[in-house]
């Protein structure tokens, strides 16, 4: 081959390849979109691009004006023209879209109203989408999203929410306590009282037992009494208010005991004795408890009936007793676990 044909052949060859490259290139490259954004709030604009950019599949599309730089259109030709323009236009609660193909001139438009704010961005970006495929529907064709793996990793499972801490079941309570029975010449005593008691499952219902020792002196014309009053309590009762720092609950009790009765004098010819008497009745009580967590005050009121007495005579006249109606006080500190 002469060198003349030989060189001829090589500018052909790259004719030839130059215009498959440049077939290949134009149907990689997407047509250019051209858009602006006038008198909307500055944070449509962003959000109208962003969708335009998702739908079109171009995320050219999707940078925003800022200020000082205008926005720059979507792979622009060399000579500035764009293939397609879109124009959208705020009016007060109007928005005007408008579409042309600079290729035919053809101009489409859509004006919308009473567009509400939380969704009004999107609105006007879907369409826009609808008036530019009018002129293209491939316009719409996104880029195909990666093949998922065949077996998906498992999703981890998800942390297993903390145990609720456990109920505070079991209080103890000690205290001072008041106890006065409503008679004529009835023993008032004062003491320390020692309390248990267990909750139900939710806190409502609770059963407790109780200890408690108080004693009663009192001057008299011809000498000295004195009152020892020891007793025990069964009680079962429900809760009537429940709150996080404050609860009020009734009791219903069983109160039994012993009370020993005693008297000494100085005045000659007196006889000073001391005997030991049960006393027992039924009673109910109401109980006030303020805390946080393990620890709290409480305050309670007793009311109850001595349905078994016990009495003693002073100066053959005065009684000393633990009958009838009695009532008592007890402020206590506890503790709960």
């Amino acid at each position: 081959m002469s060198p003349r044909r030989a060189v001829l052949a090589l500018l052909a060859a790259l004719l030839v390849s130059e215009g498959v490259a440049g077939d290949a290139r134009a149907a990689v490259e997407r047509p250019s979109i051209r858009m602006s954004v006038e008198s909307c709030p500055p944070a449509w604009d962003s959000e109208i691009r962003l969708t335009l950019a998702v739908e079109l599949g171009d995320e050219r599309l999707a940078s925003a004006a800022t200020e000082g730089q205008p926005a720059a259109p979507n792979s622009a030709p060399a000579d500035g023209a764009a293939a397609y323009t879109l124009n959208v236009r705020c009016d007060e609660q109007r928005a005007r879209v408008v579409a042309r193909d600079s290729k035919t001139a053809v101009t489409v438009e859509r004006t919308l109203t009473e567009l509400p704010d939380a969704t009004a961005p999107r609105l006007i970006a879907l369409v826009g989408v609808e008036l530019l495929t009018t002129f293209d529907p491939a316009l719409r064709r996104r880029r195909e999203a990666p093949a998922r793996p065949s077996n998906p990793p498992p999703a981890p499972e998800p942390p297993a929410p903390p145990a609720p801490p456990p109920a505070r079941r079991l209080s103890l309570t000690a205290g001072w306590v008041y106890r006065t029975f409503l008679t004529a010449g009835g023993v008032q005593a004062w003491g320390g009282t020692l309390d248990g008691r267990r909750a139900s499952q939710d806190g409502r219902w609770s059963a407790g037992v109780g200890v408690e020792l108080a004693r009663d002196e009192q001057a008299t014309s011809i000498g000295q009494t004195s009152a020892l009053l020891a007793s025990a309590r069964a009680s079962a009762g429900m809760r009537v208010l429940a709150g996080d720092r404050f609860a009020l609950a009734l009791d219903l009790d069983a109160r039994g005991g012993i009370v020993r009765l005693a008297g000494s004098s100085d005045v000659p010819n007196v006889d000073a004795a001391a005997v030991v008497r049960p006393w027992a009745g039924p009673a109910v009580t109401l109980r006030a408890q303020a805390g946080a967590s393990w620890f709290y005050a409480q305050i309670a009121a007793e009311a109850g009936w001595a349905a078994v007495s016990a009495s003693g005579l002073v100066n053959a006249g005065a009684t000393l007793a633990a009958s009838g109606p009695w009532l008592a006080l007890s402020l206590g500190l506890g503790s709960r676990g």
